[in-house]
């Protein structure tokens, strides 16, 4: 039988008790400053594609900060920002412009997205855990673990003790999504889970 590091005990006890409080207010940050890299990266010729692909991954924001709630209890999420939301309901996700209609749109699929609720649930994944001690970050004190998930991937969770606070995940072209969580215990009933957040 083998032990787990402390470090993967530490984690897992801080899943456990963000799970138990419930709810949390989220802050989901999109950084995709790599899909930036890759346009900046074509060549500067006059062909219409090289073109069009530079024009169109320009307009590609460095990053984007949607804020909202995860629902560990009920299984479900919401982000909402100016131009773009989430909802995540169990396995289904919808995604379009903020105050839409679940009901007016399709299924998002959930691979091309990661909501709150996917980057939690991607924690019962890891399966190795190494602690770098405790950091200060914009007045916080949080604990810094690396982790490498089951397929491989690697990560970083930021622990305050008691709950995880922070979840970064790596996405395609050295992308990544960064989950910060706060206010656990926070009432989630009052939003209006019918609509995309806006």
């Amino acid at each position: 039988m083998t032990t787990e590091s402390p470090a993967m005990v530490r984690l897992r006890d801080a899943v456990g008790r963000t799970v138990a409080a419930g709810t949390a207010r989220a802050t989901l940050l999109m950084d995709m400053s790599g899909t930036r890299a890759v346009g900046e990266a074509l060549p500067r010729r006059r062909r219409p594609l090289p073109a069009l692909a530079r024009a169109v991954l320009r307009r590609v924001p460095r990053q984007v900060v949607t804020s909202g709630v995860l629902d560990l209890t009920r299984r479900r999420a919401m982000v909402g920002h100016d131009h773009i939301a989430f909802v995540q309901i169990e396995d289904r996700v919808w995604s379009g412009r903020p105050g839409r209609r679940l009901d007016r749109l399709g299924l998002t699929d959930p691979g091309r997205i990661v909501t709150p609720l996917a980057a939690f649930d991607r924690l019962a994944d890891v399966t190795d855990a190494h602690d770098h001690g405790v950091v200060a970050d914009r007045g916080e004190r949080w604990r810094r673990l690396t982790v490498t998930t089951g397929d491989g991937e690697p990560g970083e969770v930021w622990l305050d003790g008691a709950h995880v606070r922070r979840i970064r995940l790596p996405e395609q072209r050295q992308d990544s999504t960064t989950v910060t969580l706060d206010a656990f215990g926070t009432d989630v009933d009052d939003r209006d889970w019918t609509r995309l957040p806006g």
